[in-house]
């Protein structure tokens, strides 16, 4: 696989970058190939070498384990959207774009759509939607799988944990904008960089994963990548995945655990249970996540 050594920041294309440790994976073909990288001027975080985009689509469309994963609840998801297809899929009436939209009803576009189910939430609304998926079996009306089939003046696009997978989040966003109404708005959400968790894991951050995740964005890169863009930026703000119940739940837990640990004299177990707490605790601070509403200009 062909692959482009990075000089210069993606984002603010400046030329004092450092190196901050090679990245470790369990893919033999590419451990220790990449190097996570910061821009000293506008904190985004990026890997060392990217693959073109034509590459990625590829790997994506094939579902290659380079770039997906997938947890053992996505799998499963993933194998139920194949076999009983968009019907059993639930809608996601709460998700927060719902708080920000500020028309009732227009023209939806999605890139990224996965499993559908925000989209299925628009269209069950009444709103004309279109999606942009290049994995194969996600078919529906209006997926496509070039961004040339898709309409113009669409009010509406959301693109979630979309941009960290691009060679060029300034250039996608650029194709985007135009097949936006003026004054449209765009939801956006990729991994944090300046997070506690990405200051303090760096390379061991469960977000750095190449060749999946090739950015990591800060507020300052993210305003540059916008601006450069033709966006207004609206709000942005980070948030965690951490679930304040569950992490209630288990600090009550931690007393019996440690005991446990130390009847089993496993104190190695003692000590990881302590980071744990404390990074997730540490993530409802300053979350390993930003969300970002823009506006066409």
């Amino acid at each position: 696989m062909k692959l482009r050594k990075i000089i210069k920041c993606p984002i603010c294309q400046n030329n004092n970058i450092k190196k901050i440790a090679p990245i470790k994976n369990h893919l033999k073909e590419i451990n220790k190939k990449f190097d996570l990288m910061k821009c000293q001027n506008c904190s985004h975080r990026f890997i060392s070498k990217f693959p073109s985009q034509d590459i990625l689509n590829i790997l994506y469309e094939k579902d290659s384990p380079l770039v997906f994963g997938g947890t053992e609840y996505e799998l499963k998801q993933k194998k139920n959207f194949i076999t009983y297809g968009f019907k059993d899929i639930l809608p996601q009436n709460d998700h927060w774009i719902f708080k920000h939209v500020n028309i009732t009803k227009g023209r939806f576009f999605e890139v990224g759509p996965g499993l559908c189910r925000l989209y299925k939430t628009f269209l069950l609304k009444g709103w004309t939607c279109q999606g942009l998926e290049p994995r194969s079996f996600v078919k529906l009306k209006g997926i496509k799988k070039n961004l040339n089939q898709i309409k113009n003046n669409n009010d509406i696009v959301s693109a979630f944990d979309v941009l960290e997978h691009v060679e060029n989040p300034i250039q996608t966003l650029k194709n985007i904008n135009k097949k936006m109404k003026k004054n449209g708005q765009i939801f956006l959400t990729f991994p944090h960089s300046e997070s506690f968790k990405s200051r303090i894991l760096k390379e061991k951050w469960s977000m750095v994963a190449p060749l999946s995740h090739l950015h990591f964005f800060s507020k300052k890169s993210t305003k540059i990548m916008l601006n450069k863009s033709g966006f207004d930026i609206v709000e942005i703000d980070d948030f965690s995945f951490v679930e304040i119940r569950r992490l209630i739940r288990n600090f009550f837990k931690l007393p019996f655990l440690f005991l446990k640990d130390i009847i089993r004299l496993n104190f190695k177990n003692i000590f990881a249970r302590i980071i744990e707490f404390s990074l997730n605790l540490l993530d409802l601070i300053n979350g390993d996540q930003l969300k970002v509403i823009g506006r066409k200009i």
